[in-house]
């Protein structure tokens, strides 16, 4: 009798300790599950808002048949707002923001998609390829935001990129025609919002002066609205719902 006592204890306290880390082990995938869907909830610093304006834009030339020509270029010009997060208790400085691993998607396979950096202000941009994004931009942190030396003000501040578009058409047109100065030129050309709509994702990085590290990849939709009818699209998106950072 007192084996068989002892014996039933012995499972009682087994059940109990299989039974709590059992527990345990839901508690940490429950845990692990809720990071992964809303992930880092008190950063340092946290991204405010992203604005966006489409439009288009054209470098009009005399061809050798001494005729006008409008080359046109669609451009999508991006805005991150960085800002202190008023939750976050502790002292920290935005070390730097990176933007990496650019994806393109597009389906007209002539269109020509290249991502530049600002030249003297956030929105004033240069399409040649000295200002060219090849891999990666970096703004680093420091006592103001200055977009022209890629430095961003080390408690926040507004920085980004612009996307264009080459090679989606051509309009050739008289002297005196009077032209728009928008996407609305895209209509003049024949091209269609089909033609110019691509998808762009990347990672954002906000890395601070404490050595802690947020990553979020973002996915856009461009360019923003309809700019064949309209001449310019504009976002701002203050929701942010599927902008998710994460610790790395």
């Amino acid at each position: 009798m007192k084996r068989s006592s002892f014996s039933k204890k012995r499972i009682i306290h087994a059940s109990i300790v299989f039974f709590v880390i059992a527990m345990i082990i839901l508690v940490a995938i429950l845990l692990m599950f809720k990071y992964n869907v809303e992930g880092e909830r008190n950063l340092p610093f946290k991204l405010k808002e992203i604005n966006i304006v489409s439009t288009a834009e054209s470098d009009i030339k005399k061809d050798k048949n001494e005729e006008w020509n409008a080359k046109i270029m669609q451009k999508n010009d991006i805005f991150f707002v960085i800002e202190k997060n008023s939750n976050y208790k502790k002292e920290d400085a935005i070390k730097k923001v990176c933007f990496e691993n650019f994806q393109i998607t597009k389906a007209n396979k002539n269109m020509i998609v290249n991502i530049y950096k600002p030249t003297v202000s956030s929105s004033k941009y240069e399409y040649s390829d000295e200002y060219k994004i090849e891999n990666s931009l970096e703004y680093l942190g420091g006592q103001s935001t200055n977009t022209e030396t890629l430095q961003i003000n080390n408690q926040g501040g507004v920085i980004g990129f612009s996307i264009a578009s080459d090679n989606i058409g051509e309009y050739t047109f008289s002297e005196n025609e009077t032209l728009p100065s928008d996407g609305r030129l895209l209509a003049k050309a024949g091209v269609k919002l089909e033609d110019i709509s691509f998808k762009v994702s990347f990672d954002m990085i906000i890395e601070t002066e404490s050595n802690h590290k947020f990553k979020s990849n973002i996915v856009l939709d461009l360019p923003i609205g309809n700019i064949i009818k309209e001449g310019v699209g504009t976002l701002k998106d203050t929701e942010l719902q599927n902008v998710i950072f994460k610790r790395f």
